[in-house]
């Protein structure tokens, strides 16, 4: 499977202005500049309380509100990403640096503030990528966003990959993680925020650090209060068979 072409919304986005107007009027409705307990030195725009956007996770039926907004959550993977970077800069420093799947972009924030040489924050979710660049223009750093699924292209340069909270469902799992994998075989340092969802890999796990961390705004389940950040290593043939069944 290749990776799918989406718009990118960076600052080279072909966009007309209404077009363009239109993404950055539902981020600055529906959001506020804030920081998160654990990486307070980092200013992200999250889901206001009074957000008609809530209502997309609480009626399967409002379809009129629009996809549901997870650009808009400092997603706890994310947030211990963005912790442990800040806090190892030599993870990055002088690095080329995918954020896969980055959400808001604060583990990208982190990367660049970490002294990233180059920093690529992705996201299938156009209104992720602008989200990100808003976000990191807010924290004075350069991040260049891409809208594409990268799933199984080849690397573009990358040194060290991030990927926060990735393990949501069974194709993450499957193909991200084969991906993943392969990078990591490849000599890519690919660090994974993981809070231990149904899909996340028990497998080929290098543990590097854990948080106490909650995602901002807080949806989680009540168990999920501690993540991990690992760093994944190469598949070895016949020793890390993956299946597409989550955890019980």
């Amino acid at each position: 499977m290749r990776g799918r072409r989406m718009s990118a919304t960076h600052p080279s986005w072909n966009a007309s202005r209404g077009s363009e107007r239109r993404p950055d009027r539902i981020i600055a409705d529906n959001t506020a500049f804030s920081s998160t307990p654990l990486v307070p030195e980092i200013l992200v725009r999250l889901l206001k309380d009074d957000s008609p956007l809530w209502r997309s996770f609480r009626d399967a039926r409002a379809e009129e509100v629009g996809p549901r907004p997870y650009w808009a959550f400092a997603w706890s993977g994310g947030q211990a990403l963005a912790r442990y970077v800040l806090d190892h800069p030599l993870t990055v420093r002088g690095r080329s640096v995918l954020d896969f799947g980055a959400g808001c972009g604060i583990a990208s924030i982190a990367a660049a503030k970490a002294g990233a040489r180059m920093v690529m924050a992705s996201d299938t979710d156009p209104l992720a990528m602008r989200a990100s660049w808003i976000n990191a223009r807010m924290n004075d750093v350069e991040v260049m966003c891409v809208g594409e699924d990268l799933i199984y292209t080849p690397n573009r340069g990358w040194d060290t990959v991030l990927a926060g909270d990735v393990w949501y469902d069974s194709r993450m799992y499957r193909h991200g993680l084969r991906w993943l994998r392969d990078l990591a075989g490849q000599g890519i340092s690919v660090l994974v925020g993981d809070p231990g969802r149904a899909y996340s890999p028990s497998l080929g796990l290098e543990r590097l650090e854990v948080y106490a961390c909650r995602s901002v705004p807080d949806l989680e389940d009540e168990n999920l209060r501690e993540v991990h950040v690992y760093r994944l290593l190469p598949e070895l043939p016949g020793h890390m068979t993956v299946s597409s069944e989550p955890k019980p």
